[in-house]
């Protein structure tokens, strides 16, 4: 007996042969010699026949194994590549998160540099310059109206027409400035928040290009 891949113990045509063998022969044994050659014939009649059998049996069994094996290993490499890619977006949304975490403690470092100052005040003029003359809220973190007061209130009377009114946030954008309508129609959200949260995409095709 022989054992394929599988576990499946095929019986091969020797151990066929050596039990019809024994076969034959204890029933030699047993008839008259008149018989002997009948029964020769007789047996080797089945012997071939069985043999045959045998040998279309284990060729189908052979294909069916092949093809169970060939299904069985197309599962395992397809399961292996989900599992990979999986880690990969696992890892990529890591490298991402934790490439944005470190840009914001970046960011949050910059606010509280000199150089942040000449960055608030352009980004106010810019979007003051932006909009037509209405009614508008521009939002500002306590950090910044504190620190900025007299130029946010000199900027809005150099470059606003209209009622425009100074409304602290109550949300932490990091930095920069919200400016909307009183309506709620209209918003610019000119935020260093906003601003790292559209760079993601970007951060995300460098990480994948270097997962490639």
């Amino acid at each position: 007996m022989k054992k394929i891949a599988g576990g499946l113990i095929v019986t091969t045509i020797e151990d066929k042969i050596s039990l019809f063998s024994k076969i034959i022969y204890d029933k030699v044994n047993e008839e008259k010699e008149e018989r002997l050659e009948a029964l020769s014939y007789e047996a080797e009649k089945k012997i071939n026949a069985e043999k045959e059998r045998i040998d279309e049996l284990r060729r189908n069994l052979q294909r069916e194994v092949s093809r169970k094996s060939n299904i069985k290993a197309n599962e395992i490499v397809a399961k292996e590549k989900l599992n990979k890619q999986r880690e990969i977006l696992a890892l990529k949304d890591k490298l991402i998160k934790d490439t944005v975490e470190g840009i914001k403690e970046k960011l949050s470092e910059f606010v509280c540099s000199e150089e942040y100052k000449s960055y608030f005040v352009n980004n106010l003029k810019n979007t003051l310059k932006g909009v037509d003359k209405g009614s508008y809220y521009v939002i500002v973190l306590k950090r910044d109206y504190e620190k900025f007061q007299s130029i946010i209130e000199a900027m809005l009377s150099e470059h606003c027409q209209g009622n425009v009114e100074i409304r602290i946030s109550e949300e932490d954008f990091i930095g920069g400035i919200i400016l909307k309508d009183f309506e709620g129609k209209f918003k610019i959200d000119n935020t260093i928040y906003s601003a790292l949260q559209e760079s993601k995409e970007i951060i995300g095709v460098r990480v994948m290009e270097m997962l490639a």
